[in-house]
């Protein structure tokens, strides 16, 4: 098969594929163990703290606020500096961030200071559009599915997390151990990222390591083609905003970041007050989290083999079940079925949404689509945790504030079976 080996030289192994196990362990250290950490450790902070549930929940609303204003400034980085520089520094922030909540946070106006703006900018800078970024620049016809496997890691974090860091936080009797563990976890995450490498040609390799220019002399090359749409056309954003789909997309995020968000943070709360114990309701969020890490490779398999509208309209159809069961089910079996199905939907929609941007308008316009469009969708979506919190103040229950999430993933499922690509203009 046509490869990326110069003449007379000894081929080097496609790397890939060390890029994704690379980004595995990235986010699941920095995801898994930070951002994912905050649904066990925010419950334990607010009791001990005897903080109001909706102020403090402003916290992670700033935070996702943040997230999308900072956006241009983490699309900015990628184009100038790269992915490894990129992640390397919200690492860095990341852990400036974590230290602080360990040595710094005795009132709630700290705690929404730090969480919300240091820690919002971190995520800006490690999140998902880094991994993503970089796996759409090394993989073209698997590109799906690396984008699953690379995502998958934050999810199997962020399950492993729950439990670790609720018995930890029961062993010292103190929420700052959480943090000091999820410190621990970054700084390892620091040293995998010394060995990214940004893009196949700083090496001289080529995406899926196959030469382009061979390819059309080999027949076995030749035939390893997407079998779903990619864009040959070189999108502007102008071009861009012109497109319905862009909106549909638009519309699709808010609604399975917003109810996600709504779940992670008052999920064990919610359970809580139904009469579950906290490890019994930390275990069934650790369990969502975990069905949203097993759905992500097969979510990235179906976005390599089928039209992405009927992939993405089964996901989300599949957080709408799963939330309607987690609301109004009982007993600790149904709850974790449910919160796994939930999860299930939302990992498959994290490594779809970038896909149909990736596949639609290509390598190019995909960091500077995310840089734009993300300091408009997050501030909705991140009004649900401070919303929720509010909603419970105001009623004694989170009743009206899941029936407005699942009115918007139903609403999402429509946006989804209107999905096409959009036509390159002439």
């Amino acid at each position: 098969m046509a490869t990326t080996a110069q003449s007379g030289q000894a081929p080097r192994r496609f790397y890939g594929w060390s890029n994704v196990s690379l980004f595995f362990f990235i986010q699941f250290a920095a995801s898994g163990f930070v951002y994912f950490a905050y649904s066990v450790v925010f419950p334990v902070m607010v009791e001990t703290m005897d903080w109001n549930r909706g102020t403090a929940a402003l916290a992670q609303s700033i935070a996702l606020v943040m997230l999308g204003l900072a956006y241009p400034l983490t699309g900015y980085l990628l184009s100038r500096y790269g992915v490894r520089q990129t992640v390397t520094i919200g690492l860095l922030v990341m852990l400036s961030g974590l230290l602080l909540l360990v040595s710094a946070v005795s009132e709630v106006w700290h705690w929404i200071l730090i969480w919300g703006g240091v820690m919002g900018l971190s995520f800006a800078l490690t999140g998902p559009i880094c991994s993503q970024t970089a796996m759409i620049s090394w993989f073209n016809i698997k590109r799906s599915t690396t984008i699953g496997i690379v995502m998958t890691g934050g999810a199997l974090g962020g399950a492993l997390a729950q439990p670790v860091l609720a018995s930890m936080m029961d062993r010292f009797d103190s929420w700052r151990a959480a943090w000091l563990i999820a410190a621990a976890m970054v700084v390892i995450a620091l040293i995998a990222t010394r060995f990214v490498i940004n893009r196949p040609s700083d090496i001289g390799q080529f995406p899926d390591n196959v030469d382009p220019g061979m390819a059309a002399q080999d027949a076995l090359a030749a035939g390893l083609r997407p079998r779903t749409h990619r864009t040959s056309h070189d999108w502007t954003i102008k071009q861009v905003v012109r497109t319905p789909m862009l909106y549909l997309l638009m519309l699709i995020t808010v609604a399975y970041l917003g109810t996600f968000f709504f779940l992670l943070n008052h999920g064990i709360l919610h359970l809580t007050d139904s009469g579950l114990s906290g490890l019994e309701a930390a275990s069934i969020i650790g369990l969502a989290i975990l069905g949203s890490g097993l759905a992500r490779i097969p979510a990235g398999w179906l976005g390599d083999q089928f039209e992405l509208r009927w992939t993405v309209f089964g996901f989300v159809a599949l957080m709408a079940i799963g939330l309607a069961g987690f609301w109004l089910g009982q007993g600790v079996v149904l709850l974790s079925a449910m919160g796994m199905l939930f999860g299930a939907g939302y990992g498959g929609m994290l490594v779809l949404g970038p896909v149909v941007t990736g596949n639609y308008y290509g390598e190019r316009a995909f960091p500077i689509i995310n840089s734009v469009i993300a300091p408009v969708i997050l501030p909705f979506a991140a009004a649900a945790p401070a919303g929720g919190g509010y909603i419970f103040e105001a009623t004694g229950s989170y009743d009206l504030a899941f029936a407005i999430a699942i009115g918007l993933l139903s609403t999402a499922m429509v946006a989804a079976f209107l999905m096409k690509p959009p036509r390159a203009p002439g």
